[in-house]
């Protein structure tokens, strides 16, 4: 299962390693989300993740935690992140990678079969399996623009329905590949104008889009709309509380059938930057 991020402008690092470092200085973030609220079962995503830069700006160092469930499956990544950056014309490119492992855990003895007399194709006990995981990824920004392109775990890892357990596979068709990028428009000296796009392809699926909009105001708060293909539409707010400290809340509200049946995705963020390295005119946008 791979979450999503309605705030992976700010914090790109469960999507791409070359991401660590990017804010100059050591950064924390906690992001939980919750998918379709009132739907049983439905996917939850919680996630921190901490970065720096290292070794005179040249690397970029992270740690990305993660739990992800759905129904009976749970899966918790522990990804570390390298990436090496090098200065180009204006701005720094990073070229990541991200190793560690994925824990599976299916609770197959919850399942309930609907017919009498059970159903004995189904496993009775719990299962769990630990597999690597690896991430590739490259990412270049400047204090006006970024770009990003990544393969986030692209390990596949195929469940076994005899034994209930997973196995590593290595097929192109199963990667997933993301395109990301944004820009800085200043429409005046305290608003900017922050469009952006995420592109999430799958060679099983049809590509994903997210469209987004944010406007900056006095570098304090973001406030921001989008719209993911196949129907969701998503608001976005963010507040810099003062250079160390910035949250943020996001709702996807969807506009097909699904909107019967929930109360929409939540998505809470707080991010944390220890210390500046250098003397900064504000907080980051990107």
């Amino acid at each position: 299962m791979f979450p999503l991020s309605d705030h992976y402008i700010y914090d790109a690092l469960n999507i791409n390693p070359a991401f660590a470092g990017s804010h100059d200085a050591l950064s924390a973030t906690i992001l939980c989300r919750n998918q379709w609220v009132g739907f049983d079962d439905a996917p939850k995503n919680q996630m921190l993740s901490l970065h720096t830069p290292f070794n005179n700006d040249k690397v970029g160092l992270g740690l990305l935690i993660e739990n992800n469930s759905i129904g009976i499956f749970k899966e918790t990544n522990i990804i570390a992140n390298y990436a090496y950056r090098i200065e180009l014309r204006n701005g720094k490119l990073a070229l990541g990678l991200g190793f560690g492992a994925t824990v599976y855990h299916s609770a197959w003895n919850e399942l309930v079969a609907t017919d009498p007399g059970g159903d004995t194709q189904l496993p009775n006990n719990a299962t769990s399996s630990v597999l690597p995981a690896f991430s590739l990824g490259a990412y270049y920004y400047t204090s006006k623009y970024f770009v990003g392109f990544s393969l986030p775990l692209f390990l596949g890892h195929d469940l076994n329905e005899s034994t209930g357990k997973y196995r590593i596979s290595a097929r192109l068709s199963g990667y997933n590949y993301f395109l990301s990028g944004g820009y800085n428009l200043n429409l005046s000296t305290h608003i900017t104008l922050i469009p952006s796009l995420l592109l999430k392809y799958h060679a099983g699926n049809r590509v994903q889009a997210d469209y987004t909009a944010q406007v900056s105001l006095h570098d304090k708060v973001w406030i921001g709309a989008g719209y993911r293909s196949r129907n969701t539409i998503i608001a976005i707010l963010q507040y810099q509380l003062n250079y160390q400290i910035r949250m943020g809340y996001s709702c996807d509200f969807e506009t097909g059938t699904l909107r019967e049946y929930n109360n929409g995705s939540h998505e809470i963020m707080l991010n944390y930057t220890f210390r500046y390295k250098r003397v900064v005119k504000g907080p980051r946008q990107f």
